[in-house]
């Protein structure tokens, strides 16, 4: 849900054979009376498996924070901040080809996008602000490195008379400075949601609700500057009622490719049946 639950808590599923079949899930962090959310995960080159998320209270103040296993999930360290006030969490920290870390991050209470850099796995983080303009505000985003030192960031928009639209901005020195973010093609339609950024083989692809609790797409780009996208041949990777209604809340997809073709997208899903996370397997257009 979107505002404050005591009950939100960080819970591990595994599976060995590419989303097929997963394990119970077991509960890894439920700090009381604290809403534990926004989770996300990744394998560190030491072999570590690194959860981030945000802590969120009844006072409505968030703080990013982490916990490390080294035996694959087995048994967790102990939370710790990142250090950086009214933080909030999206995506998975990106391990930068030197080994370095991105997390992406945003304020809240407040508003705009940062980037915390490690340069230890983690150990200690330091924040760098992702700039605003007119008519854009950071907000939720995510971070890929396209070559060696160049990111590009792609952030949904938190500017009072925002429209949908994602906004890049990129890094040529492994996020120590960023560009003023520019307005792509893109749009989250009905109540925008944040996108994932990702390589789908060579292709750079973005992961992205189309119409929020309508629908899921895909859009590449051959655009080095990562502005414009093909969105008139969008692959429509599913949508959550086959009539094509609206489901009460949903749209924060997430995505892992398992084979040449096929992407597997994570969503959750409220509906007036039940609440679950689901998993879709997409086949993507062969001349993707």
């Amino acid at each position: 849900i979107h505002d404050y639950s005591a009950d939100g808590r960080i819970m591990l599923a595994q599976s060995s054979d590419k989303g097929r079949t997963w394990t119970e899930p077991k509960v890894i962090i439920d700090e009381p009376e604290v809403d534990d959310r926004n989770v996300a995960i990744v394998e560190l080159p030491n072999g570590e498996l690194l959860v981030t998320y945000n802590t969120y209270t009844a006072a409505k103040e968030s703080l990013a924070v982490m916990a490390r296993s080294s035996d694959s999930g087995k048994t967790w360290s102990k939370t710790e901040s990142l250090g950086i006030p009214n933080s909030r969490t999206r995506a998975a920290a990106v391990v930068l080809s030197n080994g370095d870390l991105l997390l992406p991050l945003y304020i809240a209470p407040g508003n705009g996008a940062v980037a915390a850099l490690s340069y230890n796995n983690g150990r200690n983080w330091e924040s760098v602000n992702i700039p605003d303009t007119d008519g854009f505000v950071g907000d939720e985003w995510t971070a890929l490195e396209v070559e060696p030192k160049r990111i590009i960031g792609v952030s949904r928009n938190n500017a009072s008379n925002f429209d949908g639209f994602f906004w890049v901005t990129e890094s040529k020195d492994r996020g120590k400075t960023w560009s003023t973010p520019q307005k792509t093609n893109v749009q989250s339609e009905r109540y925008p949601s944040p996108a994932q950024l990702c390589m789908h083989g060579a292709t750079p692809t973005l992961i992205y609700s189309d119409r929020r609790m309508v629908s899921v797409a895909a859009v590449k780009t051959s655009d080095p500057s990562f502005v414009t996208w093909n969105v008139d041949k969008r692959f429509k990777a599913y949508q959550y009622n086959p009539e094509g209604k609206d489901i009460p809340d949903g749209s924060y997809p997430c995505s892992v490719q398992v084979t040449s073709k096929i992407r597997l997208i994570v969503d959750y899903e409220i509906t007036p049946t039940g609440n679950r996370i689901s998993g879709y397997y997409c086949t993507f257009p062969e001349d993707w």
